[in-house]
């Protein structure tokens, strides 16, 4: 990342406390995240897509 001048931006919200509740609620729940899996071979072609806007939901990034 330092390499290549690229850096990670966070929303922080809520003390570590106040996660495990969140997730607690959300597993007791059935709670899920809209997430679309990407393999690192088209983690590129994601990021481009988050650039120009056009992602639709997030992206986690799998290295299967």
């Amino acid at each position: 990342m330092v390499l290549n001048r690229l850096h990670v931006m966070v929303n922080p919200s809520g003390s570590p406390h106040d996660t495990r509740d969140t997730l607690a609620f959300s597993a007791a729940h059935g709670i899920l995240p809209e997430v679309t899996p990407v393999g690192l071979r088209d983690a590129n072609a994601a990021l481009d897509a988050m650039a120009e806007g056009q992602a639709g939901s997030r992206s986690v990034i799998t290295f299967d």
